[in-house]
């Protein structure tokens, strides 16, 4: 139980780290062709 509630959280984590990429990808192009 214990296990499978740490997987989970690794896996949300790896999403939320692929979603700030993503973020700071799209923070980066905005910023690019903003100046």
């Amino acid at each position: 139980m214990e296990f499978k509630s740490l997987k989970n959280i690794e896996t949300s984590f790896r999403q939320l780290r692929l979603f700030g990429m993503v973020f700071l990808g799209v923070c980066a192009l905005v910023t690019v062709f903003s100046t």
